[in-house]
């Protein structure tokens, strides 16, 4: 039987949503085409209907995911204040993040993958997370101080979920959201020091 466009277009997206969920739960090599296709209740031979390989699956949920993230950067009410980005950090720094990644941010699953992926699969990646660091930035006044709190809150992430005891997670988050409220801290007192 012949599905229409439409209907194939929507499997598509519920493809990449669902091998979205699985790569950042359990990684991306790790998640078979014939578990994913089960997982949306198709056989593993229907997932060359929707993509030509692997990677351009990949692709595919760097470009989602990351674009998800994006809009997270991105308070709805237009807030792009300090204050508003600190809630946003101790949301990423907190341990609901940590324990269930399938829901969260997929830099910190996806970035050890992609860091041996192809140059074009490193491309989408570093376009996505660019667009993620100038977000960043225009609350900052500071595109490096973005890349660092960038990167010690997905390293964070990372190291916190990577540790057994539930204690040292915590201190991994708390350290590390410390760090960058004080540096926030800093940035604001340069923006407008008190006369």
């Amino acid at each position: 039987m012949r599905y229409s466009a439409s209907h194939k277009a929507e499997t598509r997206q519920r493809l990449i949503e669902e091998a979205g969920s699985l790569a950042k739960k359990d990684g991306f090599a790790t998640t078979g085409v014939d578990g994913l296709m089960a997982s949306v209740g198709l056989t593993g031979g229907a997932f060359y209907s929707h993509f030509n390989s692997k990677d351009e699956l990949l692709k595919e949920i760097i470009q989602k995911e990351l674009m998800d993230t994006l809009k997270r950067f991105q308070p709805e009410d237009g807030d792009g204040s300090i204050d508003a980005l600190r809630q946003l950090i101790a949301s990423y720094l907190s341990p609901a993040h940590v324990k269930h990644p399938e829901f969260g941010c997929p830099l910190p699953i996806l970035s050890s993958e992609v860091a041996r992926s192809t140059d074009d699969i490193k491309q989408v990646y570093e376009t996505n997370v660019k667009e993620i660091q100038r977000s960043l930035a225009e609350v900052l006044k500071d595109e490096n101080a973005a890349w660092a709190a960038l990167a010690l809150g997905v390293g964070a992430v990372t190291l916190s979920r990577a540790m057994s005891n539930d204690k040292t997670k915590k201190q991994v988050l708390e350290a590390c959201r410390n760090f960058i409220d004080q540096s926030l801290d800093h940035l604001v007192n340069i923006e407008s020091p008190n006369e």
